[in-house]
């Protein structure tokens, strides 16, 4: 199985709940629910990927190099009911597209605690913050919901090819130097930078809810 995300490192069979601890980026911390899982009631037909227990505003950061194609926040309103329903479940988020070996993947980050740090159309580096940590969404705690599936799975469904995230992790340390964790203060320093992303959002997010608009009145 390829590596994909070089800098993320799994450790199976250790961390608070025994399902492994992941280093690195996307954000470190112990995994509370691994892909497939049925343990709760929101996971019933099988959890679509790997939950990450962090602190809420945790960085979050590119495990590779990624064409944002998809950003959500939950202070944008929207008419399209499908948009409002990937909200309901995942809260803010990011989607991304990258090619490894001639194969395109689909990524997506969820549960952020605010609206998300890239915009759509962008293309971001590894390590690039995507935002932070949170339980925005169907979330029993801050983490970050992390899910890898092909790209035609436009929304990452469940049983429409997703696979396992930490598969595609390394399981040791890169050859380079460790991976050095940008502290939230810092970042916050980015905070005008990050409200004027989140008016661009609203602005595509407002001309999506007009075009469905429109599309359903040219449509009936």
């Amino acid at each position: 199985m390829p590596v994909l995300f070089p800098k993320s490192v799994y450790t199976p069979a250790i961390g608070s709940w025994g399902l492994g601890y992941l280093d690195g980026y996307p954000c470190s911390g112990s995994v509370s629910s691994v892909f497939g899982a049925t343990d709760i009631s929101e996971h019933v037909e099988g959890h679509n990927g790997t939950d990450i227990a962090a602190a809420t505003d945790t960085p979050v950061f590119a495990p590779c190099a990624m064409a944002v194609t998809d950003v959500f926040s939950i202070d944008i309103q929207s008419t399209n009911p499908l948009f409002s329903q990937i909200k309901e479940w995942f809260g803010n988020s990011v989607w991304c597209e990258f090619e490894s070996d001639g194969v395109w993947y689909r990524t997506m980050f969820a549960h952020l605690a605010y609206a998300p740090a890239v915009g759509e159309g962008e293309y971001v580096e590894t390590g690039q913050l995507l935002g932070y940590v949170g339980s925005t969404g169907m979330s029993t705690g801050p983490h970050l919901h992390w899910t890898l599936g092909p790209s035609e799975n436009r929304w990452l469904a469940r049983n429409s090819g997703n696979v396992d995230v930490l598969d595609y992790c390394t399981s040791e340390m890169p050859a380079e130097a460790p991976v050095e964790a940008v502290s939230v203060p810092e970042v916050m320093l980015q905070s005008d930078a990050l409200e004027r992303r989140t008016l661009l959002i609203r602005a595509i997010q407002d001309a999506r809810a007009a075009i469905d608009r429109a599309t359903r009145l040219i449509d009936g």
